[in-house]
């Protein structure tokens, strides 16, 4: 598998998740507005990135062509003022990184590569980094947000207001515990989908002068 593949596969994927998608007729979920629901404020607050935190991965690519997912592990590695990182490890390492320039990858011998030239690549993954901010004012202006509470857990749906970037994009749909985001879900169609499960996570992680280098620009 090379390395723009894996990366492509993930920009451009169609982000639904099945299970939680209305079947015809069904009601979908009710608007979440943080604004006026102190509960909703109060978990974007708490995901919002506010401390550097590390966290495992595993990526499970559903395609309609092969009866098992394809398996990427990996660490995700945020940042405030510096972004956000995805360090995959299996099957091939390389680095993704993800900031206010814009998208970098970065190969296993540290050799930095421009973005697939894709438009819908780009407002993709500038979507999801949006969205991982959990800035409810960028959320507002940017999204349509939908959610549903039950106890501690919790579901979160964003689709974009722009009509030509929500045909391509779809809906990102997040699914967590109290503070903790478990799991992304992104799928293009029935058969092709995108599913990160979030592991162990850590919060006011230092991180070295080699591990910014590294991860980081």
């Amino acid at each position: 598998m090379g390395f723009m593949q894996p990366i492509r596969l993930l920009l451009l994927a169609g982000l639904l998740a099945p299970s939680l998608s209305p079947a015809r007729g069904a009601e979908p979920l009710p608007i979440a507005d943080e604004a006026r629901d102190p509960a909703w404020r109060e978990l974007l607050s708490r995901l919002a990135p506010n401390k550097t935190r590390e966290s495992t991965f595993e990526e499970r690519r559903y395609f309609p062509f092969r009866r098992q997912p394809v398996v990427l592990t990996g660490e995700i590695r945020i940042m405030p003022g510096r972004g956000l990182s995805l360090r995959y490890l299996t099957p091939e390492p390389r680095v993704l990184i993800a900031d206010e320039k814009g998208l970098l990858m970065r190969d296993a011998a540290g050799r930095d590569h421009s973005p697939p030239d894709d438009p819908r690549a780009k407002a993709a993954i500038a979507a999801l980094a949006d969205v991982l901010r959990f800035d409810p004012a960028q959320l507002r202006h940017s999204f349509v947000m939908r959610g549903r509470r039950d106890g501690a857990a919790w579901t979160l749906s964003f689709a974009a207001r722009d009509q030509a970037l929500a045909a391509g994009l779809g809906t990102i749909i997040l699914t967590g515990e109290g503070a903790r985001l478990r799991k992304i879900e992104m799928v293009r169609s029935a058969g092709q989908r995108v599913e990160i499960l979030i592991g162990d996570t850590r919060e006011g992680v230092t991180f070295t002068a080699d591990a910014l280098s590294r991860f980081f620009r």
